[in-house]
């Protein structure tokens, strides 16, 4: 189990960094320091990609899973349900976010500023949406998955593997100073006080 899923779980980390890449240089860009083109498409380009495989792993985990939970489990059973509604939600704002990148991409720097709060509705999802309760199946997927099972979820390829290092390399290029995806600081932070 420990190739594909531990392939899984960089592959979560690196898109974690890249997702807190791009919120330090939208904060970075708004305040009118330097040209954001090249950094935001590259970081678009990554975002896209990864969410779509993310999306595509989680229906096959859920796929995979569901027939071996036994139906008397009805909290295990609307976790299910609750990710694959977070799955649709998560599908539906990639598509607005894809859009927006392409109308950035026809735009340029008159479409910045629309590209600017699609990109914000798009983090907010990310993070407030489908961040949440991500681990409410790792009781089952621990004791109910084997290798074979991770590797029809993760469905890595050399291609797809080389893919997504060439677009972590772009946005790490591409990344103002000190806002490189191996730079930001992805550390949680605790909840606030009161």
């Amino acid at each position: 189990m420990a190739q594909a899923v531990e392939l899984l779980r960089e592959e979560r980390r690196r898109k974690l960094r890249v997702r807190e890449s791009f919120r330090a240089g939208l904060a970075h860009f708004r305040n009118g320091r330097g040209e954001a083109e090249r950094f935001y498409l590259a970081c678009a380009d990554y975002l896209v990609a990864g969410q779509r495989r993310l999306i595509d792993q989680d229906r096959r985990l859920v796929d995979i899973l569901a027939p071996r939970v036994p139906a008397g489990q009805a909290e295990d059973h609307a976790a299910m349900q609750a990710l694959r509604g977070r799955l649709d939600l998560a599908a539906s704002s990639l598509a607005d976010f894809e859009r927006a990148v392409e109308d950035y991409r026809r735009e340029g720097a008159a479409g910045r500023a629309g590209f600017e709060s699609a990109a914000d509705r798009f983090l907010d999802v990310l993070i407030n949406v489908l961040g949440a309760r991500s681990h409410a199946l790792q009781h089952l997927t621990r004791a109910l998955l084997k290798e074979e099972d991770w590797q029809r979820i993760v469905a890595a390829t050399p291609e797809s593997t080389g893919a997504e290092a060439a677009r972590y390399a772009e946005v790490s290029s591409a990344a103002p100073a000190g806002m490189g995806p191996d730079e930001v600081d992805v550390t949680p932070r605790a909840p606030a006080a009161g």
